[in-house]
């Protein structure tokens, strides 16, 4: 018998498997099956060895283990149906046997080879939905572990290969209500929520029955009204962006009807409120973010334009020295509130707030117009005529 190691590029999951070509003359039958020379057998050797052993000749339990390590690795070997069916000769009950097997090996955290039993079992019976399943909740056991440990990468890593894996159960079984469901949960999980919609939706186009079915209802439904609301809210942003302020205002007033606790609503209103000139209600707006628990430097900004607007320009400080704590290093709130302290003509504020600008950013405009403010207010202390920069 003649035998074929495997070529250097191969990969090392099949680095202990060579191939044996069997004579024309030799006819063996297992079970029904007849071998065919046609087709080299794949033994697996063991680590100490580089061919098979003379004294001890070719073992069942060597073709068989050889054949697992196929399927689990080269499912698109041009001979793998053959040795589908040669391993279903060999060991009729091999399905189950792999599959108690790779649960066992996840058991006990040997990840690695249980992956290989899982993808063995999925590849001899590519019709069975559940050893997807299997081997996408191996991998999320092993994203999980990396998330503890902070690894990032590596939950990447395990992530895509729940998604994939799922996903090649699908290519084969579409309208398998099992993968549907749980790739639209997995979706859900990962944040991918128009994805996860989608999956789910065709879930429920076939799924029968019951108490799973109704709960990914019930899910579909707050998934479908969640995304809607989203849409609305950046539709809201985009008109804001092209300051079309009433219409941004009519689209947030919808969306806060739907989520009244959602403080990013309620920046927007205050925001194009701010922008049709209704300081007051403005104001109101930027307070209810910060009753909701949000506060950021862009809310403070936004409360001392609203506030100077109102008369109080002392508040209005407050606000931006606020914001400045959020954001310590923003050059127009720091000139904004060097303005302010120019036009009480507090000028060892003012200069001080103009330093701290310009070791930031000396070529912003800002500060620009801010030292040249300086210059003329030490100078002739003229009128004020400075704004402050929304």
């Amino acid at each position: 018998m003649a035998q074929t190691k495997q070529k250097k590029n191969e990969r090392s999951e099949l680095s202990d498997i060579i191939f044996i070509t069997i004579p024309e003359s030799f006819k063996k039958d297992f079970g029904g099956f007849t071998l065919d020379p046609a087709h080299p057998l794949p033994v697996q050797i063991t680590d100490d060895r580089t061919d098979i052993n003379p004294d001890e000749g070719i073992k069942v339990e060597a073709i068989a283990a050889g054949i697992i390590r196929l399927l689990a690795y080269r499912e698109n070997h041009p001979s793998i149906a053959y040795y589908r069916q040669l391993l279903l000769a060999l060991q009729p009950d091999v399905q189950n046997e792999l599959l108690l097997a790779a649960i066992a090996k996840a058991k006990v955290k040997d990840f690695t080879f249980a992956e290989e039993l899982f993808l063995a079992a999925c590849h001899l019976a590519p019709q069975t939905a559940e050893l997807y399943v299997n081997l996408s909740v191996l991998y999320g056991e092993q994203a999980k572990l990396a998330m503890d440990d902070n690894k990032e990468e590596e939950f990447d890593f395990f992530t895509q290969k729940q998604v994939s894996i799922l996903q090649d159960g699908l290519a084969i079984l579409p309208f398998s209500d099992l993968l549907l469901s749980e790739t639209g949960l997995l979706n859900l999980y990962l944040g991918n929520e128009e994805i996860a919609l989608d999956f789910l939706n065709q879930y429920l186009c076939i799924a029968p029955q019951g108490e799973k079915r109704t709960t990914i209802e019930n899910q579909v439904k707050e998934l479908s009204e969640k995304i809607e609301d989203d849409h609305t809210l950046y539709a809201a942003f985009d008109e804001m962006q092209l300051g079309n302020e009433d219409q941004a205002l009519r689209l947030i007033t919808t969306f806060i009807e739907h989520k009244p606790k959602a403080w990013e609503g309620w920046f927007i209103k205050g925001w194009a409120l701010r922008r049709l000139g209704d300081f007051q209600s403005a104001q109101a707006a930027f307070i209810r973010c910060l009753e909701l628990g949000e506060k950021n430097a862009d809310i403070y900004n936004e409360l001392s334009i609203c506030t100077l607007e109102c008369g109080d320009k002392e508040l209005a400080k407050t606000y931006l020295e606020i914001a400045l704590e959020f954001d310590e290093s923003n050059v127009k709130l720091l000139t904004n509130l060097a303005f302010l302290h120019a036009q009480d003509e507090e000028f060892n504020q003012m200069y001080e707030l103009y330093l701290r600008a310009k070791a930031i950013d000396p070529d912003d405009p800002a500060v620009a117009h801010l030292a040249t403010e300086l210059d003329k207010r030490l100078g002739d202390r003229g009128e004020d005529a400075d704004v402050i920069d929304a």
